[in-house]
């Protein structure tokens, strides 16, 4: 009787488990080779961000004002807007040889902090 009971409850654990993974998927929010997902800005310079991923590495990634678009709720606003601590989604261009940040995404919790 313990075994069944024990089986049947790491099986409730792997099935939710299973589908946490998968909604994740389904909603993008996962890392891929040209995008990085909710990474914290640690630093900002001229022309480049530094951010870290969720996994902890650290990524310098080449900006420009002409190139880059940086969007809160689907509203562009500026590259110098951006502060170390908030939190980006940066999908790069594929096209470049380094990293480039062609579209960066925040929330509009970050954008609120950076009104004040």
């Amino acid at each position: 009787m313990k075994t069944k009971t024990l089986a049947a409850a790491l099986t409730a654990l792997l099935l939710a488990l299973f589908s946490n993974t998968v909604r994740a998927a389904s909603r993008g929010d996962e890392d891929t080779n040209t995008r990085i997902v909710n990474a914290k800005v640690v630093e900002v310079a001229d022309s480049h961000i530094s951010v870290m991923a969720r996994s902890g590495v650290e990524h310098v990634i080449a900006v420009d004002g002409n190139g880059t678009r940086v969007t809160i709720n689907g509203k562009l606003i500026s590259i110098k807007e951006i502060r170390e601590g908030d939190v980006v989604t940066i999908e790069l261009d594929a096209q470049k040889p380094v990293k480039f940040a062609k579209n960066i995404r925040m929330r509009s919790e970050e954008f609120a902090r950076l009104r004040r």
